[in-house]
């Protein structure tokens, strides 16, 4: 599920002018205030204790300087109904406001309907929703500090369903239910809800705060250009806050906290909580973290496994700055021929060693981020680094046939194999191919590894993509694994080369030969420039042409438009077949 993804019924924006910033407590809303301030602040006045939009709508004092009434004598009912009259006079759209910026406010509760004259987020003074979420496991880990609780306790009270906060005239509060984890994000993002509401994931605000929030921004009329933003956020940064927290306080720090500002950080779990602790959240919470994108599901590749006949270990740690004596193909790769270091969005990377060795630092990935730089970076740079081709292909078995179906980033590689796989082939492994050469021809190892499919090609292919976890950063790729393949090697008998193409026309399959089969095989191994350096060029390029040499390669060309993935299929079955 993607951050920016709107939900309900509608995506026309409501009449009024209030955006409601809504999150389950902990999960990253004064976080996105403090960018949004930023964004309207000189940066000399920027503070973390001059936040906008703190104005919670369950506080209804302000009804003394709107009406002339004191909220304390009055009842339940008649709080209800002063709120729903003050969110009116606030957010209500006026003749003249077309073009008036959004008026955000934070809330804390579960959408409700509310009774006529009573409702909570009246429509008429509404614009949108921005409901902030994060991972359940770090809410609890953050939420046990802050409130001065266990972790035991948080688990549970995030799992309490009468968890709600009355009424209380006292200090002028209506109610302000929280519901559950799950039913605070399911209440948002129901149908019933009458207006936009765009979902961010905390995770994807780690991974690039501005990418995440600036096509939300232009979608509920909060003009900025991508460079403001970006600067808003590096004001914002959590390290920033912290020193502005330890120099000037918080004022929305909890009585019994010491720092609003803890860590900041995607997975924190993984070293506060126990396994009992995280088995727990994930049993009351796992239908919701798994729409969410927070639930590994039981039949994924978990992101540090690899099947053991690959012979590769993988564990966690540091990576250093640089390899001493290395190149870089390009600027996030250096490597040398036994040792290969590569960085990722968001902090992540894995450093390669002897072919044998793996050490992947997380940074800020969700879980199968990190088992596709594992499953397919890591693996790719080790074989190299035992002297094996690695060919850009996803393989399928096609009878008795092993065919390699390569291709650039996009030409539909995974998409052409699972529509195989659907019609009763088998899928060998998906986007990396090991390639052997021995005396009797090309081998290649297969092995299990998670699909990454688009929505449009999970469709196509029959798989629900809404049941999928999806990548984080906001991706709109989601991880399907498919059955194991057999551990035992495949020899190669045909490589098919996809090849989109900007002509019209149909699909169409052509043999390569000579120049041409030598020149197809040295796009889709060259390996953003890694297999030359790390195999030396004079050996690579001896290894691409033996490759060319002893398995046939046809191209598989398609229109941009106007063709059908069956149309793929079965001109590729009709190559095996020798029709």
């Amino acid at each position: 599920m993607d951050s920016g993804r709107w939900f309900a019924v509608t995506s026309t924006p409501g009449p009024g002018r209030t955006v409601w910033l809504a999150s389950y407590p902990k999960s990253g809303n004064t976080w996105v205030r403090a960018i949004v301030t930023a964004l309207g602040t000189h940066p000399q006045m920027f503070g973390v204790d001059h936040l906008i939009s703190g104005a919670q709508p369950h506080h209804v004092s302000m009804a003394l300087g709107a009406y002339g009434i004191d909220p304390r004598w009055l009842s339940s009912d008649e709080l209800d109904r002063l709120r729903a009259a003050l969110a009116l006079r606030l957010g209500a759209q006026r003749a003249g406001d077309e073009a008036a910026p959004p008026i955000l406010r934070k809330t804390h509760e579960a959408y409700r309907a509310g009774a006529p004259g009573r409702e909570p987020f009246p429509l008429e003074a509404t614009r949108a929703a921005i409901l902030v979420v994060r991972d359940p496991r770090d809410v609890a880990c953050s939420a046990a500090p802050f409130f001065g609780i266990t972790h035991d306790e948080a688990i549970a009270a995030m799992a309490r369903p009468a968890g709600d906060l009355e009424s209380n005239p006292a200090r002028s509060q209506t109610a302000q239910p929280w519901g559950t984890w799950s039913t605070h994000a399911e209440s948002w993002l129901d149908d019933s809800v009458p207006f936009p509401v765009h979902l961010v994931r905390y995770e994807d605000l780690v991974a690039d705060a501005a990418a995440t929030l600036l096509p939300v921004f232009t979608a509920i009329g909060l003009t900025c250009s991508p460079d403001q933003l970006r600067q808003a956020v590096e004001r914002s940064r959590f390290e920033r806050l912290q020193e502005s927290e330890a120099e000037h306080g918080f004022r929305g720090t909890h009585p019994r906290t010491r720092q609003f500002f803890r860590r900041g950080i995607d997975g924190s779990w993984r070293d506060e909580l126990t396994d009992a602790q995280a088995s727990a959240i994930e049993a009351d919470h796992r239908a919701v973290m798994h729409r969410l994108g927070y639930a590994p599901g039981p039949d994924l590749v978990t992101p540090l496994d690899l099947p053991a006949h690959l012979g590769i270990r993988v564990r966690e740690g540091e990576l250093p700055d640089a390899l001493p004596g290395s190149t870089s193909p390009r600027p996030w790769i250096q490597a040398t021929p036994t040792a290969a270091l590569v960085r990722f969005r968001g902090r992540a990377g894995l450093l390669v060693e002897h072919g044998t060795d793996v050490t992947v630092d997380r940074g800020t990935r969700g879980a199968d981020e990190v088992g596709w730089m594992v499953q397919g970076w890591a693996v790719t740079l080790a074989m190299l680094q035992r002297g094996l081709l690695s060919l850009h292909a996803s393989t399928v078995e096609i009878g008795d046939t092993v065919v390699a179906i390569a291709g650039g980033r996009g030409a539909g590689k995974s998409t052409t194999a699972m529509g195989l796989r659907d019609r009763g082939h088998r899928l060998l492994c998906d986007d990396v191919t090991v390639i052997d050469l021995r005396p009797d021809g090309a081998w290649t190892t297969p092995y299990w590894r998670n699909v990454h499919l688009l929505e449009d090609s999970a469709l196509a292919v029959g798989v629900d993509f809404d049941e999928l976890p999806p990548l984080g950063r906001g991706r709109v790729k989601a991880a399907f694994r498919p059955e194991d393949p057999p551990d035992e090697p495949r020899r190669l008998d045909r490589i098919v080369v996809l090849t989109p193409s900007a002509a019209g026309g149909s699909v169409a399959a052509t043999a390569e030969t000579g120049a041409a089969r030598l020149a197809a095989l040295l796009d889709h191994t060259i390996r953003d420039g890694i297999a030359p350096l790390i195999l030396g060029q004079e050996r690579y390029f001896a290894q691409v042409a033996q490759l060319a040499d002893v398995v046939p390669v046809t191209t598989v060309s398609r229109p941009g438009d106007g063709w059908t993935l069956d149309a793929v299929l079965d001109a590729i079955e009709a190559i095996e077949a020798g029709t």
